[in-house]
C-alpha cells in the first residue's frame, strides 16, 4: 500500500471514528494521536524513513517489539506509558483491519507483540497529616483561596482523576446534605456516581455562589479560569500549578508533604484510607472507576501498614476502625454497598 493509504487511515480514525463512532474524549484522542506520532519518530529516527516513505509495510511484530523497547530504553518512558502507546497503535490497526481486509494480517502480527512488563510498587499516596495540610493551606478569605481549596478537598474526597475534575458541570453536582454526590466522566465516557462529605458539600456550594451566582447554566465548566473577561476551562496544568504552589506553603507546617505532588497522590491517599477502614476492594475498584480489579489490588498489595494495623487489632477484645466519614452512617452504608 501507498503512503497516502496508511495517511488516509490515520486521518479517518483520528478525526471520525474516535470522536463520532467511537465517542472518545478530546483528551483521550490526543493521547492516540501521540502514540500515532512517537511510532513515526521511531520510524524516522531508526529506519530513516521520511513521511512520505512510510507505509503499512514498515509495520509488523519486529517493527512494535523493538518500538516498545525504543520507548523504555532510549525515551525513558514508564512500562505503563509505554503500554498505552502500545495499545494505541494496536486500536489503531484493528481499525485499519476492518477498514481493510488486505491488512488483517498486519493487524494479527502486532497483536501479538507484548507489553511491557510494569513492576508493582507501592501507590505514592500522601500521608492524612499531609492532604489536611494541603487543603488548608489555600484559605479561604479570597474567591482563588475558596476556589482552591474546593479543587483539592473534592479530588481527595471523591479520589477523582484530574480530567473527571475538569470536566465536571454544574448539573453533575448535588450538594443535598446526607446524599450529596457528583457524578464523574471518567475513561471511556464512563460515568460513575460517587457519594461526597457534607462538608465538601458546603465547600462546593460557597464556590458556587461566588463563582456561579445566580442559576448556574447546568453544562458549563463548574472550575474556570478568567482571561480578558471571559471564562475558559482550566487545564491540567492550572491543577499541578496550584497543587505545588499551596504545597508549598503547607510543608512548613507540615514536612511529610513531597517536594513535587500531582493530583493522583491525593486519589491514592483517599484509596489508602478507604482501604484501612475496611471498605471492601470491589467497592474500592467501583468508586475509583476501576477496569479491572487487578489495578485495584496494588493498594492491598502495597500496604504493609495496614497488615500490621489488622495484626494489632486481631490482638484487642475491642477493635476500633477508623470511619470514613465521621456523623455520616448514610454514605458509609452505601459506599459499603449496604443501601
Amino acid at each position: 500500500m501507498k503512503s497516502d493509504d496508511f495517511f488516509r487511515l490515520v486521518r479517518t480514525w483520528l478525526t471520525i471514528h474516535l470522536p463520532r463512532a467511537r465517542r472518545l474524549s478530546q483528551h483521550t484522542i490526543r493521547s492516540y494521536k501521540t502514540a500515532l506520532n512517537t511510532l513515526l519518530a521511531y520510524l524516522r529516527e531508526t529506519r530513516h524513513l521520511d513521511l512520505a516513505e512510510i507505509t503499512f509495510g514498515a509495520i509488523n511484530h519486529a517493527t512494535i517489539t523493538g518500538f516498545t523497547t525504543w520507548l523504555l530504553e532510549t525515551k525513558n518512558l514508564a512500562p505503563s506509558s509505554a503500554n498505552q502507546r502500545l495499545a494505541a497503535i494496536k486500536s489503531f490497526l484493528s481499525y485499519c483491519a476492518a477498514e481493510d481486509p488486505s491488512l488483517v494480517a498486519i493487524w494479527l502480527d502486532v497483536k501479538q507483540a507484548r507489553p511491557a512488563r510494569a513492576p508493582a510498587h507501592a501507590p505514592d499516596a500522601l500521608t492524612m497529616p499531609a492532604v489536611e495540610a494541603l487543603i488548608r493551606a489555600p484559605g479561604q478569605h479570597t474567591s482563588h483561596g475558596l476556589r482552591d481549596t474546593t479543587i483539592i478537598l473534592l479530588v481527595f474526597d471523591a479520589a477523582a482523576r484530574i480530567q473527571e475534575i475538569l470536566d465536571l458541570t454544574p448539573a453533575a453536582i448535588d450538594t443535598t446534605p446526607g446524599r450529596g454526590r457528583v457524578t464523574l466522566t471518567g475513561k471511556g465516557q464512563k460515568t460513575r456516581t460517587i457519594p461526597i462529605m457534607d462538608k465538601t458539600g458546603r465547600h462546593l456550594n460557597q464556590y458556587l455562589n461566588v463563582f456561579h451566582p445566580g442559576t448556574p447554566e447546568p453544562h458549563a465548566p463548574f472550575f474556570y479560569t478568567n482571561r480578558a473577561g471571559q471564562h475558559h476551562p482550566m487545564s491540567q496544568d492550572n491543577i499541578t500549578y496550584l497543587l505545588n504552589k499551596h504545597a508549598t506553603a503547607a510543608r512548613e507546617h507540615c514536612p511529610e508533604i513531597p517536594e513535587r505532588i500531582h493530583a493522583h497522590q491525593l486519589r491514592h491517599a483517599r484509596a489508602m484510607q478507604m482501604l484501612r477502614a475496611g471498605v471492601p476492594l470491589p467497592h474500592i475498584k467501583e468508586f475509583l472507576g476501576h477496569a479491572n480489579i487487578a489495578t485495584t489490588s496494588i493498594y492491598a498489595s502495597a500496604d504493609n501498614q495496614m497488615v500490621r494495623e489488622a495484626i494489632q487489632k486481631a490482638a484487642s477484645t475491642t477493635p476500633d476502625l477508623a470511619p470514613i466519614w465521621k456523623g455520616n452512617d448514610d454514605l458509609i452504608l452505601r459506599l459499603a454497598g449496604l443501601k
